[in-house]
């Protein structure tokens, strides 16, 4: 539970419950919907700019890229269901939007370098691209109550279903500058 004098629906809140139960926010909140889909997609992407490269130019970076965004996009999906509620809402979006590629990025780098990986600059611009686009549909989605996990969660298949339109409601808003 939040601290007593910060509101659990606070973005302040939901930091100090973050920060004081990681166990809980990350490993027993890991958000495995949020893990398939990223590892999914970052494949996806890390593979169509890689190619041009063939053979064991491009596997290590691919399956260094595929295996940190399952281990990752898990912890990353439980924390931006975390603030999935917090308000005021665009600081919660801003914050997700701001410190969660930050870290995310700079562990990535790591593993890519660890594993040496070619063409690193390309995955880390294609990776940061896609974490900006892929964050503000996945907080939108997380607020719409897509793609979380535990006790409110419903099945995969019925978040897949509703997306699209979920996807609209996102756009519409963001045309509306809300």
């Amino acid at each position: 539970m939040p601290n007593p004098s910060q509101s659990p629906d606070t973005v302040g809140g939901v930091v100090l419950y973050v920060l004081a139960h990681p166990w809980q926010t990350f490993v027993e909140r890991w958000n495995w919907k949020a893990a398939l889909l990223s590892a999914m997609f970052r494949g996806i992407a890390f593979t169509l700019p890689m190619s041009h490269l063939t053979g064991s130019d491009a596997a290590p970076g691919m399956w260094i890229e595929i295996g940190f965004r399952i281990a990752i996009g898990g912890f990353w999906g439980s924390l931006l269901q975390a603030f999935r509620t917090a308000r005021p809402a665009w600081l919660a979006g801003l914050s997700m939007v701001v410190l969660l590629p930050v870290g995310a990025h700079l562990l990535e780098f790591a593993a890519l370098k660890a594993g040496h990986a070619t063409h690193i600059t390309t995955a880390m611009i294609v990776s940061i691209v896609v974490s900006i686009v892929s964050l503000v549909i996945n907080f939108g989605l997380m607020r719409r109550g897509l793609l979380i996990t535990g006790i409110h969660a419903e099945p995969l298949l019925w978040d897949l279903q509703r997306i699209p339109g979920a996807l609209l409601d996102i756009f519409r808003s963001f045309s509306r500058g809300v």
